[in-house]
């Protein structure tokens, strides 16, 4: 039972943690594309990606401002695999190296090496570098098409002129 509850208990304080880094990146008022892909994937949600290879967009964030590129990774198990690549102008493919070999040593104490690479709702974690640029992969393929939005309430002044 003890190990139930701790279980249960690092799962909520890892779940509040990621929350909050959330949280924390709209309230600091980012610019630039990353709110955008984020709110898209967590309204509509995500199919799991099956393995294989995937198109995704790289998100890259520093300094309250976020950039976007094209990229591709591999995914087994349901995970990421390295190295993941970036698009260059060419069309060519470069590895992201410094981003992915050079987490900020804190971030990852923080992180269960288990779950750090799954893909969650067509996305990664946001992995934090050395430098503190912060990194999210949208896997767009999987991101639900037909997804329903829940209703909104009308005002509570509509109800009351229904005579409910």
């Amino acid at each position: 039972m003890k190990i139930y509850l701790t279980l249960i208990g690092m799962f909520l304080f890892l779940y509040q943690v990621q929350a909050q880094q959330e949280l924390s990146i709209f309230k600091q008022g980012v610019q630039g594309c990353y709110s955008d892909y984020y709110i898209e994937f967590h309204n509509r949600g995500a199919a799991q990606p099956k393995d294989g290879e995937y198109e995704v967009v790289i998100s890259v964030l520093y300094n309250n401002q976020s950039e976007c590129y094209m990229g591709k990774v591999t995914v087994t198990g349901g995970k990421l695999t390295q190295p993941v690549y970036i698009q260059k102008t060419d069309g060519s493919f470069s590895t992201l190296k410094r981003m992915f070999n050079d987490f900020d040593q804190a971030w990852l104490a923080q992180q269960d090496p288990k779950t750090v690479f799954e893909v969650t709702d067509g996305m990664s974690a946001l992995f934090v570098s050395q430098e503190q640029y912060r990194v999210r992969i949208f896997f767009p393929s999987l991101i639900n098409t037909n997804s329903i939005q829940n209703k909104k309430a009308p005002p509570a002044s509509e109800w009351i002129k229904k005579g409910n």
